[in-house]
């Protein structure tokens, strides 16, 4: 703990310096995030309070270096834009297919998250994901890419240019709205990230009736917090990266990670 301490008083000296030269943010101002609750709250529009992976970790990272910082929750395409019209100083975590025109990433991942694919309970045995051919003739929901931000959904291009080939995919306004169509049989698949899936389930009470596939992952991604350009200087972001890297390496990071990833 003596190391994180030392290391942590290390870099509010060289953030304190970058500001005193004019960057963009200023150590009196409270950053501001927005997310979709992708690794944040189980619900919750604009609740400060409440906690999720992300929140928890970022918050510790930031109250390491002396930065006060907020969170809010909006639906994924509303998030975005407030970052895309740089107001607010970044999205709490997403991946660095998105956004890349308007943002700057640290080096250091926030995580690392697996997307699989979730069916109904019932069709355990029958529905099942060893290759791509296994989705043929099903309909697999997904959530849609932010236009003007990213290019396709969160997927692997492979998968992508299947679905597409296919035309089997059915594009959804966020995650919650895909699992509610895989719950009402409107489509066999979604695709979501496994923990931001399971936590989903059990918050819209489909706990027992949808399942993960987990024979086969359809990608393994790092998650990054994204820092708005126009709004964040890059001495911030390189400090935030070498905070988040020192911090993964404690038995703290360790304990969240435990409660969010068991």
């Amino acid at each position: 703990m003596a190391r994180w301490a030392d290391f942590r008083r290390l870099l509010c000296g060289i953030i304190a310096v970058a500001w005193a030269l004019g960057g963009p943010a200023s150590a009196a101002e409270r950053l501001q995030f927005v997310n979709d609750d992708f690794l944040g709250p189980s619900g919750g529009i604009a609740d400060d309070k409440a906690l999720g992976f992300g929140v928890e970790v970022v918050r510790q990272v930031f109250a390491g270096l002396g930065q006060d910082v907020s969170f809010e929750f909006f639906p994924a395409r509303r998030a975005w834009m407030m970052v895309v019209r740089g107001e607010r100083d970044g999205m709490l975590a997403t991946l660095r297919t998105e956004g890349q025109r308007f943002c700057s990433f640290p080096d250091e991942p926030l995580v690392r998250d697996r997307w699989v694919l979730f069916v109904r309970t019932a069709d355990i045995g029958q529905l099942k994901f060893s290759s791509l051919d296994d989705l043929i003739g099903h309909a697999v929901a997904v959530r849609g890419p932010v236009l003007g931000v990213s290019e396709q959904p969160t997927m692997s291009p492979e998968l992508w240019n299947f679905l597409r080939e296919h035309n089997n995919m059915v594009a959804t306004n966020d995650t919650d709205a895909s699992l509610r169509m895989l719950a009402s049989s409107r489509v066999d698949y979604a695709l979501t990230s496994l923990a931001y899936g399971m936590s989903e389930i059990t918050k819209l009470g489909l706990s027992g009736k949808i399942e993960p596939l987990l024979s086969r992952s359809v990608a393994e991604q790092n998650v990054y917090v994204c820092f708005t350009k126009a709004r964040v200087s890059p001495a911030l972001v390189d400090a935030f990266s070498s905070a988040l890297k020192q911090f993964k390496e404690t038995e703290a990071f360790q304990a969240i990670y435990r409660k969010y990833f068991p």
